[in-house]
């Protein structure tokens, strides 16, 4: 026998006493050794014996890290509080305990999935200082005529309290002796009560008083009022005020970009990629593309079927917004994205876009995006991965029956499978 064996070598009757003084003195991770030594020299219904005693040890051991985890989340730190119940849950034989564990890091985790869901909330200093620092030279000139009125209601409306925004700007406008721009803070504001018509005859009459002046603003009237024609079913009238937008700033690639998205829109795939083409030569003459470009540039080849093309775009834009270290990637690059990478048998890459969208800004689709990721997460056995994305959109899909259906479905099917490891 070699020294060291010889040194710590004992009967088994002496490693279970042993193990018992030490269950009893609370130390759960040396008894545990203790009887799993005392096992390996035992046989029988002894050696089952000490099998459920290092159960116990085990089991000990889980009910303290639930403790310690609580502790920590207690003290508001959350990571620890999820490291100690893992652990609790990947030690415990007990049923129960394995239960509690679980519970406490879904808890943790649909409280975290509130939070992300929850948009901080803008100053009125703040909203100011954004719609004056849009404000045009000339523009500036005629609102500071209008005094605190204008800007209340502006606020107003930046609020989305359209109703009493449109009602002050309303009253600046009866008392506006040479109004211009002001009406296109009228046309806006129609146009957010819902009242198209007066909305369209706003914006109609400050196109017409700008003339060839108004730079951005009257770009963006020509857009508004071919939205209005695109959704009045009035495709030829659209086009025609996007070639008006054209011809009020024909070296901006702008005004391309928002016709070829009309054109993929209307099922005009061909003339919608022409028409983008057109704007890519614009905008990287300037240096590197507009993020919104690529977007629908890969929109509208995965329109017309070519999924390597819409890929290589979309991911484009996925990499810009990483070399910025921004993460809230744009909604349709990354569901679209997603898709194709689902379809192409890519599913972890499929999986990363709606992880990272159920931590953006679009709260709203939260459940779907962490459903969705579970959902492939669950396809590539990554279990435990799959149970927290599933457990984050049961705790935000509480309006939405029919996906709440899809989640519990998944939940309960991967009650029956092993974690992965």
């Amino acid at each position: 026998m070699g020294f060291f064996k010889k040194l710590f070598s004992t009967d088994a009757a002496s490693l279970q006493e042993k193990g018992d003084g030490l269950f009893a003195a609370g130390d759960y991770g040396s008894a545990k050794l203790a009887y799993e030594r005392a096992r390996e020299a035992s046989s029988g219904e002894v050696a089952a014996a000490l099998g459920v005693k290092v159960a116990r040890c085990t089991d000990g051991i889980a009910r303290r890290r639930i403790e310690e985890g609580k502790a920590h989340l207690t003290n508001g730190a959350l990571e620890l509080a999820i490291h100690e119940f893992e652990g609790a849950r990947e030690v415990a034989t007990d049923d129960d305990l394995v239960a509690e564990a679980q519970a406490l890091i879904d808890g943790i985790e649909a409280e975290d999935a509130r939070e992300q869901a929850v948009s901080e909330e803008t100053t009125d200093e703040e909203r100011v200082a954004l719609i004056v620092g849009q404000w045009q030279e000339a523009q500036a000139a005629e609102y500071e005529e209008y005094g605190d009125a204008l800007l209340d209601g502006l606020v107003l409306l930046n609020k989305e309290a359209f109703q009493e925004g449109r009602k002050k700007l309303e009253t600046v406008l009866a008392g506006a002796r040479n109004p211009r721009y002001l009406w296109l803070e009228i046309g806006r504001a129609r146009l957010l009560t819902d009242d198209v018509s007066g909305g369209k005859e706003a914006l109609e009459a400050f196109v017409q008083e700008v003339d060839d002046d108004g730079g951005e603003n009257r770009l963006s009237a020509h857009l508004a009022l071919a939205r209005i024609a695109d959704e009045a079913g009035g495709f030829e009238e659209a086009m025609s005020q996007f070639e008006a937008a054209v011809t009020s700033m024909p070296e901006d690639y702008r005004p391309y970009l928002a016709m070829g998205a009309f054109l993929r829109d209307n099922a005009h795939g061909p003339e919608a990629l022409e028409v983008l083409e057109t704007a890519l030569e614009l905008c990287t003459s300037r240096g590197q593309a507009d993020w919104r470009l690529l977007q629908e540039l890969g929109l509208a080849h995965e329109k017309v079927g070519n999924a390597g093309s819409a890929t290589s775009f979309l991911e484009q834009v996925i990499e810009i917004f990483r070399s910025n270290r921004i993460l809230d990637f744009p909604v349709l690059t990354a569901t679209t994205l997603a898709k194709l990478y689902e379809t192409a048998g890519r599913i972890e890459r499929a999986a990363d876009m709606y992880r990272a969208l159920s931590r953006g800004s679009d709260a709203e689709q939260h459940a779907r995006y962490h459903f969705e990721a579970g959902r492939l997460l669950r396809a590539l056995d990554l279990e435990d991965e799959a149970h927290r994305m599933l457990t984050r959109a049961r705790a935000l899909a509480t309006e939405d029956a029919a996906l709440l259906h899809e989640i519990e479905a998944l939940l309960e099917a991967g009650r029956d499978r092993t974690p992965s490891p």
